[in-house]
């Protein structure tokens, strides 16, 4: 049973990195020859969305390692485990929420902040929903697969924030030295205004990984996510 388990999910990841893979090529076979700008600094990875198509590539091409390594010696290779899990709760979940949740409202309210008409000509419509729609499912359907263990909240979340004030930095290095604004809209506002975005952005991070947080405990139960905060009580208690 445990045999077809892996299988299955090793059948998964080398599918969901074959599409990343097209994806990839699609984008810079026919997407970036024809849609040269002059943003030269930072290119696309000041972009959040592609920032986040780079780490869910690399994070299956890691499980299809972990898969086959578990095959070959009959183990989940725990280092690399605990490095998935951590990325995944931290970094991979609250991204993808962030890109989906943020892209899709702002263009609900004007696309051309986001996502301009004129990107029709150049992006395929499929390619656009890869970026910023099916990034969540995919997870969704790797927390179905795969019991990820969320670390203790105060490990975590720490980390959860930490990537979001770094990513609000690396916009505005790029302001800086690139003369353009990754978002159009973060030029027109005043320090207030940016202050609270600021704040805001985090707190949605946050709010987005107390979600993945939820969704994986109710699929595997509240001890995937109580190993640390166990540890730590143990260790408490020795002290003690």
């Amino acid at each position: 049973m445990a045999g077809i388990v892996l299988v299955r999910t090793c059948a998964v990841h080398v599918v969901l990195l074959l599409v990343y893979v097209i994806v990839e090529r699609e984008y810079s076979t026919n997407v970036i020859p024809v849609h040269q700008t002059n943003n030269k600094f930072g290119r696309r990875y000041c972009y959040l969305t592609q920032l986040n198509m780079v780490a869910q590539t690399v994070f299956f091409g890691s499980c299809v390692l972990s898969d086959l390594l578990e095959a070959i010696l009959g183990r989940k290779p725990n280092v690399l485990k605990a490095i998935q899990d951590y990325l995944f709760g931290v970094l991979l979940f609250p991204m993808a929420m962030m890109v989906q949740c943020l892209f899709w409202a702002l263009y609900a309210v004007d696309r051309e902040l986001v996502y301009p008409s004129a990107l029709d000509a150049v992006i395929p419509k499929w390619l656009n929903h890869v970026w910023h729609t099916a990034v969540v499912p995919v997870l969704l359907l790797e927390m179905y697969l795969v019991r990820r263990n969320y670390q203790a909240r105060s490990i975590a979340l720490p980390g959860t924030v930490f990537f979001g004030a770094a990513y609000l930095i690396w916009i505005r290095i790029v302001a800086h030295y690139g003369g353009f604004w990754v978002y159009p809209f973060l030029e027109v506002m005043g320090p207030i205004e940016t202050t609270i975005f600021n704040m805001a952005a985090v707190g949605m991070l946050c709010v987005f990984y107390l979600i993945g947080e939820y969704v994986n405990t109710k699929l595997w139960g509240r001890d995937t996510f109580e190993v640390s905060s166990t540890k730590s009580r143990k260790k408490s208690n020795k002290s003690a």
